[in-house]
């Protein structure tokens, strides 16, 4: 389920993009040459990492064919659309009475997860790609800020990015991994927005984590927030009310339509 903040204005990508440049301009007037830049998170954002944990799960259940030979086939009649956040959702979503595959699933999807291997599976949101070059054009800049950590995904971010297109390695650009893989997410995060403002003004965030969103809005409550409606953390905080919710980033209006499983 990803659930819709109902005290929080929903609104398109095109009036968040207006907004971001709006703001940008203003900001100009008074940054003394610094460039203005908009944080975008990668996983559950720009990126939709459930066929990573599918092709995952596939692997597990391949692992699993000599015993349990109906996990395959059931993994194999899954969609995208079947899995949420939680790795052991997975296995609940393949309905095999099996309560120990779940604990299982998960410390396999997690030496998996977090490499560089199946980060080229991802989807990339439709749409993302125009919004990020729609801001560089117009003399933004963006940084991926992301929770992926550099020891363990670097080379699988730099590939994703550059393999579908995203404005990368330029002036205008910035790549900001977690240093180590144990790194909390929302303190790294802190650090690097803080850091981030010393050159120059941040004058917006995209994140999918409601907890993400609220921590940007303390330290930079000038920021324009964004929560995109995709799956999340469980348990989260409500959403500062500050923040505003896009459904899609596509900028024609042709995806503005809530997900599936949005309220």
């Amino acid at each position: 389920m990803i659930d819709r903040a109902l005290h929080v204005p929903l609104l398109s990508a095109r009036q968040v993009l207006d907004r971001l440049l709006a703001a940008a301009h203003a900001q100009s007037q008074r940054a003394q040459g610094r460039r203005a830049w908009v944080a975008l998170d990668m996983d559950g954002t720009l990126f939709d990492n459930r066929p990573r944990t599918l092709a995952i799960l596939h692997s597990f259940a391949m692992s699993h064919r000599e015993v349990l030979p109906e996990l395959l086939t059931r993994v194999q009649q899954l969609k995208l659309d079947d899995l949420h956040y939680a790795p052991s959702q997975a296995i609940d979503a393949l309905g095999v009475a099996r309560p120990e595959l779940g604990a299982q699933f998960t410390a396999y999807w997690r030496d998996r997860f977090f490499t560089n291997s199946f980060q080229p599976l991802d989807h990339v949101e439709p749409g993302a790609v125009e919004l990020a070059h729609r801001l560089v054009d117009a003399g933004l800049g963006v940084v991926y800020l992301t929770g992926r950590d550099r020891p363990g995904m670097m080379h699988g971010v730099l590939q994703s990015l550059d393999a579908h297109g995203f404005p990368l390695m330029t002036p205008q650009s910035q790549v900001v991994l977690k240093p180590d893989f144990h790194h909390d997410d929302i303190a790294f995060k802190r650090e690097a927005l803080a850091e981030l403002a010393k050159n120059g003004p941040v004058v917006g965030l995209i994140d999918n984590e409601p907890g993400i969103v609220n921590m940007a809005l303390e330290v930079l409550p000038e920021t324009l927030c964004v929560r995109i409606l995709r799956p999340h953390a469980p348990n989260p905080p409500r959403l500062d009310p500050r923040a505003v919710q896009i459904a899609s980033f596509c900028l024609d209006g042709a995806n503005d339509a809530l997900p599936i499983g949005a309220d």
